[in-house]
């Protein structure tokens, strides 16, 4: 079975997340998705990450009509920072016979050598990414020349760019702006009902 995995905060999910596990669910081929929100992430700082919990409680809303997604827990119950390859090392002992698709922005993959024991990983899963900017293609087609000479560990999805991100999401709620596009209802709602991102 292929199962991918996409890590990320999460904070807070919105359509382009959406729109990505859709596109690499096709792409790729995948039976199952894995969606795995981050406890602390090692690579960046988020000063306004909101509880872990809330980010669990709106994945979950915004996949709920997905039957082949599935969202896992697992690195909110690691302490401390969330290093991939304590996540995919654990992974692959629960699905010991599955292929694993580890999913990453493309900023992430452009300093993929920074990455706690990054080859470790490589040899565990196929690193799979897609441009988050216009014109980042080519710059992710030299950086895995890099890391995978051999061109068998990794995969690049030449897609459309989707330019949206939490952080522009968060300071729109701040500014009070409509979001109906940009966010599934339910997480929208559960946002506003909960107050989420109103204060500093």
């Amino acid at each position: 079975m292929k199962i991918g995995v996409f890590g990320g905060t999460f904070n807070p999910v919105h359509n382009g997340h959406i729109r990505l596990a859709k596109l690499y669910f096709e792409k790729l081929g995948l039976d199952r998705l894995i969606v795995i929100p981050t406890n602390i992430p090692p690579h960046k700082t988020v000063s306004d990450m909101i509880d872990s919990a809330d980010r669990l409680n709106m994945l979950r809303l915004a996949f709920e009509n997905y039957p082949n997604v599935e969202i896992s827990d697992i690195e909110l119950n690691m302490s401390g920072k969330s290093y991939t390859v304590n996540t995919i090392s654990a992974l692959n002992k629960l699905y010991p016979n599955d292929e694993l698709y580890l999913i990453v922005g493309g900023d992430m993959f452009l300093c993929f050598e920074s990455w706690r024991e990054y080859k470790k990983i490589l040899s565990m899963c196929t690193l799979c990414t897609a441009p988050r900017e216009i014109g980042e293609f080519n710059a992710l087609k030299e950086y895995q020349k890099k890391i995978d000479p051999e061109n068998d560990t990794t995969v690049i999805l030449d897609a459309e760019v989707l330019v949206l991100s939490s952080s522009e999401i968060r300071q729109k709620i701040k500014n009070g702006a409509d979001l109906n596009d940009l966010l599934p209802e339910k997480v929208l709602e559960y946002i506003n009902q909960k107050g989420l991102y109103k204060n500093d």
